[in-house]
């Protein structure tokens, strides 16, 4: 029998990939993955962004935070997709320090972008709790994310039936709905 390098909890440890969200929520807090040789999956959601708040509406500005921070601390952004009540980002640090100051600056000035919030008007949280983030394998967990970051984009820009379309595949025409009973021949 062989043993293991490691006990159980240890492997567990690392074997971790999430962080955020509702990952471990309620229990005490680790470290956040981050790898600077695979890239990361993080989506911040806000319940908040809806009407004049939604972050489609402010795509542009947010383009634009994005890439400046991303040019600021490092960190090259592969995919990223607005879908207005959340963002998608694919992306790889070089170093973890980047990462963190990517994410504290990026947050925090889409939040102010958004609300309008200056120092003497807060608006309160705007995101909900912690970015979620995930490090991603290379192959085809890379490209099966960026599959997912594409459609979320198309149903950020079209609404969830053009989605649906997608999911149905090329080939398939939408479906009519019921069918009229057939006809029974006349008599006679």
């Amino acid at each position: 029998m062989q043993l293991s390098l490691f006990d159980r909890h240890a492997q567990i440890e690392l074997a971790r990939t999430q962080h955020g969200g509702q990952v471990r929520r309620g229990q005490r807090k680790l470290e956040r993955p981050v790898s600077t040789r695979r890239p990361m999956h993080v989506v911040l959601t806000s319940h908040r962004a809806r009407g004049g708040w939604s972050l489609r509406k402010h795509d542009r500005a947010i383009r634009q935070v994005l890439r400046r921070m991303a040019r600021r601390f490092d960190v090259r952004v592969y995919d990223f997709a607005n879908v207005g009540s959340h963002l998608h980002l694919v992306l790889r640090a070089r170093r973890r320090e980047g990462f963190q100051g990517f994410l504290r600056s990026f947050v925090g000035i889409v939040a102010r972008r958004v609300t309008g919030a200056e120092r003497a008007r807060p608006r309160g949280p705007f995101f909900d709790g912690l970015a979620w983030s995930r490090v991603v394998s290379w192959g085809r967990d890379y490209w099966g994310l960026r599959n997912y970051v594409f459609r979320n984009e198309i149903e950020g820009a079209l609404g969830p039936r053009i989605r649906q379309a997608f999911e149905r595949g090329p080939n398939r025409t939408p479906d009519p709905g019921p069918r009229p009973a057939p006809r029974s021949p006349p008599r006679g």
